[in-house]
C-alpha cells in the first residue's frame, strides 16, 4: 500500500512538474523538492532491488528495466541536482560557474526523466494497476496514447533531449487543465510503450501489436487530420 501511494504521489507530482502553467516558477520548485523527497522514499522501499543487482539470470525483460531502472535513476539526480544550482527560490544554493551547463542539463535531464518514468511505469505496470492489469489499455487507452505521441512530436520535446534546441518553450498561454491533460496523454503513450514491450519479450504478442496499431492508427490519422510534426532532424 505504502508503495502503491508514493507511485502514484510521484506520478502526480511529474505531471505538475511538467505543467509550469500550472505551477509557475515558485510552485515548480517546490513540487521539486516534494519530489525528491518522494524519489528518497521510493528508492528506501525498493532498497532490495539493489542488492538483487547481481544476483539471478538476467532474461531480456531484466535487461530492459534494469537499463531503464539505471537510466531513471541517474537522469532524475542530474535533474535534482541542476535543479538547485538554478534555483530561484533559493538563489544562496546556486553554483555561478556551472549555472550555464546546469540549465542545460536540466532541460534535457528533466524531458528524459519523464520519458524513462513513463517506460518505467510500464515495465512494472503489473505491480501498479493490480487486478485491472488484464483489461489495459483497451482501445480508449491506445488512442489515447497515439493521441500522445501526437502532442510528443508537435511539441518537440525530443529537440530538448537530444539537445538540438536548448531553450524550452513553455506555452503559458495555454489553458492550465488542457497542459495537464496533455502531458498525462505523452506519459500514457510512454507508459504503453513500456507495458508492450514487456509483454512482448514475455511472448505475448497478439495483444500488444493490436494495442500498438491502435496507436499508431491514431497518430496517422491526427497527422492527416492536423498535419505532420515538425521532423525529427
Amino acid at each position: 500500500m505504502m508503495r502503491r501511494a508514493v507511485d502514484v504521489l510521484m506520478t502526480i507530482a511529474l505531471m505538475l512538474l511538467m505543467s509550469k502553467q500550472i505551477t509557475e516558477q515558485a510552485g515548480h520548485e517546490y513540487v521539486g523538492i516534494t519530489m525528491f523527497v518522494l524519489f528518497v522514499v521510493h528508492q528506501w522501499l525498493n532498497r532490495r532491488w539493489y542488492g538483487s543487482l547481481f544476483k539471478g539470470r538476467y532474461t531480456a525483460n531484466r535487461v530492459l528495466s534494469t537499463t531503464i531502472n539505471i537510466s531513471l535513476l541517474v537522469s532524475f539526480l542530474m535533474t535534482a541536482f541542476s535543479g538547485i544550482m538554478i534555483s530561484e527560490n533559493f538563489p544562496e544554493l546556486n553554483i555561478e560557474a556551472l549555472t550555464s551547463f546546469a540549465r542545460t542539463a536540466h532541460l534535457c535531464c528533466s524531458y528524459l526523466s519523464f520519458v524513462l518514468m513513463g517506460i518505467h511505469l510500464g515495465l512494472h505496470w503489473g505491480m501498479v494497476a493490480g487486478r485491472i492489469t488484464s483489461a489495459w489499455p483497451g482501445v480508449l487507452g491506445s488512442a489515447f496514447a497515439g493521441w500522445g505521441l501526437y502532442v510528443f512530436m508537435s511539441a518537440r520535446l525530443y529537440e530538448y533531449i537530444f539537445l538540438i534546441n536548448e531553450f524550452a518553450f513553455i506555452d503559458y498561454d495555454k489553458n492550465a487543465l488542457l497542459a495537464l491533460t496533455e502531458n498525462i496523454a505523452m506519459m500514457s503513450f510512454w507508459t504503453l510503450a513500456g507495458y508492450q514491450a514487456s509483454r512482448l519479450l514475455s511472448g505475448k504478442y497478439v495483444r500488444p501489436l493490436v494495442s500498438s496499431a491502435i496507436t499508431a492508427g491514431v497518430y496517422v490519422i491526427l497527422v492527416m487530420w492536423l498535419g505532420i510534426p515538425e521532423a525529427m532532424f
